[in-house]
């Protein structure tokens, strides 16, 4: 009897141990996961940076050529 409830908590933990592999193994995973978007956000970040800037000299551009024509 006592050897039963011995093998069972064998059992258990062993299904523990395999459980906590299993996490660990999705956790880094994850964290692979996490730092590829991190750094793709960061690409997105700095490509808005640089069209907003564009945007603003095209705003600029015509907003020269409106006035050049209007002064003529």
């Amino acid at each position: 009897m006592f050897l039963d409830k011995l093998d069972i908590l064998e059992q258990k933990i062993m299904a523990l141990l395999e459980l906590v592999g299993t996490l660990k193994k999705q956790n880094e995973e994850l964290a692979v996961k996490y730092k590829e978007k991190e750094e793709e956000v960061h690409g997105l970040k700095q490509e808005m940076e640089y069209l907003l800037g564009e945007k603003e000299l095209v705003k600029q551009k015509v907003a020269h050529l409106i006035k050049c024509v209007d002064a003529f």
